[in-house]
């Protein structure tokens, strides 16, 4: 999977980056555009009604990840690769301090969501450690760079 704000390119394969196999291509959302900025949206409320604000967006956003999760993990794969930076945001208030601050928190927030929301072992794969130009088109639209990614890491922890 390769993570972003609200969504996420998913990728489900076999084989390995010489011999590859594509089972499953799909875009999930994970949250709507009304509430995917969701750090943004706490930092501009009081803090109590922040925490609460993120808790309740953290519950949608992972029954919105299992949902959507669960076709392609009828499929079976025997592990999961998020393409995603390892790291913590820090504490709400370091958080609220910084604008940058705000955008980091939401990576590892829908990182952590589709962590827990996939049932199975999970690997974070940094993306820097990707080289996306030794994937050619293997799929049918979507076939953009973040599936690349996804699926060069799905094949690094296969081959693991």
């Amino acid at each position: 999977m390769s993570v972003h704000t609200g969504w996420a390119a998913c990728v489900v394969v076999e084989g390995s980056a010489k011999k590859p196999v594509i089972v499953a291509n799909q875009v999930i959302d994970i949250l709507d555009d009304a509430h995917r900025f969701c750090f943004h949206m706490a930092a501009e409320m009081p803090r109590k009604k922040a925490e609460a604000f993120l808790a309740t967006t953290r519950k949608q956003a992972l029954a919105n990840a299992k949902r959507t999760l669960s076709p392609l993990l009828a499929h079976k794969p025997r592990a999961c690769a998020i393409v995603a930076k390892p790291g913590d945001p820090g504490e709400l208030d370091e958080i609220f301090a910084s604008h940058p601050r705000w955008h980091a928190a939401e990576g590892c927030f829908y990182r952590d969501v589709l962590r827990e929301a996939c049932s199975l072992p999970t690997e974070l794969v940094p993306p820097a450690t990707l080289d996306v130009t030794k994937v050619g088109k293997l799929a049918t639209k979507p076939w953009s760079r973040d599936q690349k990614l996804a699926a060069l890491a799905a094949w690094r922890v296969l081959d693991d």
